[in-house]
């Protein structure tokens, strides 16, 4: 690569960096180091640099590879919680539970979990028609078991609150 395209590039990426930092900033601060954090250190690290003794292209791409492994292992840890917490919900299914009682701590909601439901961030189950954060689970029963020992004096099958 000549030098004129290397510092092309150099000021390209340059930009583009200042550019996503701006839009960092405007949006407030980050404990994460990310890509664009990266190639701000290694655009100062290159302007900074000793013209007698450059830094090694190899060196640059070694960081740039293991930044990037590093980069693909959150999104993969990321990706493994969230199969996790499906896979948590969606075997509460037709099982009874215990759960903490948003409302009140102090108290704790039995039923069957109907459904299981999921977004990019929680997953909520769905016990006496209500919809609850999968966390509030505190107690699990085989639903089969339990079905006969429903509190008849709710008159509500599998939805009896308890204190």
């Amino acid at each position: 690569m000549s030098i004129q395209a290397t510092q092309d590039l150099l000021n390209l990426q340059n930009a583009t960096a200042q550019q996503k930092l701006a839009e960092k900033e405007a949006s407030g601060p980050s404990q994460e180091l990310d890509q664009d954090a990266f190639l701000m250190l290694m655009i100062e690290q290159l302007k900074n640099q000793d013209p007698l003794n450059p830094m090694d292209n190899s060196q640059m791409l070694a960081q740039q590879a293991q930044f990037t492994q590093i980069s693909e292992l959150q999104k993969m840890n990321e990706t493994l919680t969230t199969s996790n917490m499906i896979m948590q919900a969606t075997s509460l299914v037709g099982k009874e539970v215990t759960l903490v009682d948003p409302d009140d701590s102090t108290k704790t909601i039995t039923g069957t979990v109907t459904s299981a439901n999921f977004t990019s961030s929680y997953a909520t189950v769905t016990v006496n028609g209500e919809e609850y954060p999968l966390g509030l689970v505190v107690n699990v029963a085989d639903g089969t078991t339990a079905a006969g020992d429903t509190n008849t004096d709710s008159g509500a099958e599998g939805g009896n609150e308890t204190t």
